[in-house]
């Protein structure tokens, strides 16, 4: 049997912002640290995505030793210190949650203000910010759709470019994890998996949005609606939404690293695509 390897880890500091690809990371109970900390929302405190403000994909945001840099075309690096965050919270909403948020302050509320073109607020998922995940309220997630990691393989979006005539890249698809050496989608069946010190509960998979269209640094969707189209030909749930890659709950904190083993503790069948004629 072929091994199962960590291919690469990505995290996103602001959520939307391109992605910083890492060769080591430690894992907490919010996911890879510093994931998606960082939240854009508009001025009822609704959270800003780049499903309709494409352009935050271009947004370079670089975390440093109490801090994060915002670097864009066109505009000056702006570097923030927590230290200087007012100690002022706001209830913010993603999706259907409420969370009491952090501000950043008004100069980084200007910032991106200026580089999105609206008026909006940067703020920080805080010491006294909480977010339970919605089925496992003993456990928490910053500002991630609704679980602290994502998984994802090169062997199933490999399977999926073969089918899509439009080309790709796993990016599109925003993972935090990825693996390589096993078999096509055989990560559906995943239960409990282990990297390194780190076991990990593989919750439910993904379903996927017209965000999969955006290839990286462009503010324009595929025109085709690919490869979410595709993924909807091939891989629909059985209630409708197009699926790929794993929600991820860390069940204890450490250091996971490229190349590391990725062991399958529980695996299990599962039926959750309608069937087609692969």
């Amino acid at each position: 049997m072929a091994s199962i390897n960590l291919s690469s880890i990505h995290q996103y500091p602001i959520k939307s912002c391109a992605p910083v690809s890492m060769t080591r990371a430690v894992i907490d109970e919010l996911g890879v640290t510093g994931d998606r900390r960082y939240l854009v929302v508009d001025a009822t405190g609704r959270f800003i995505t780049a499903r309709k403000h494409p352009k935050l994909i271009q947004l370079q945001a670089t975390l440093f030793d109490g801090g994060i840099a915002l670097a864009a075309e066109g505009a000056a690096t702006l570097f923030l210190n927590q230290r200087d965050f007012p100690d002022h919270y706001r209830p913010v909403t993603v999706w259907k949650q409420t969370i009491e948020a952090q501000s950043c302050g008004a100069i980084a509320d200007n910032w991106i203000s200026t580089f999105l073109g609206i008026e909006c607020q940067l703020v920080f998922f805080g010491p006294r910010s909480l977010r339970p995940i919605r089925k496992q309220p003993e456990r928490q997630v910053s500002f991630a759709d609704g679980y602290p990691l994502l998984l994802t393989s090169t062997a199933s979006l490999e399977w999926l470019q073969e089918r899509c005539a439009e080309p790709f890249v796993m990016e599109q698809f925003r993972p935090n994890i990825v693996v390589t050496g096993n078999e096509p989608f055989s990560e559906d069946s995943w239960q409990m998996i282990r990297i390194g010190e780190v076991t990990f509960q593989v919750f439910s998979p993904c379903e996927r949005c017209k965000l999969t269209t955006l290839p990286p640094r462009s503010t324009t969707f595929n025109p085709k609606q690919e490869p979410l189209r595709t993924m909807l030909t091939y891989r629909r749930a059985h209630e409708g939404g197009a699926l790929f890659g794993q929600n991820v709950i860390a069940q204890n904190s450490g250091v996971i690293e490229v190349g590391m083993p990725v062991e399958v503790l529980e695996a299990a069948p599962v039926d959750i695509v309608r069937a087609v004629d692969n």
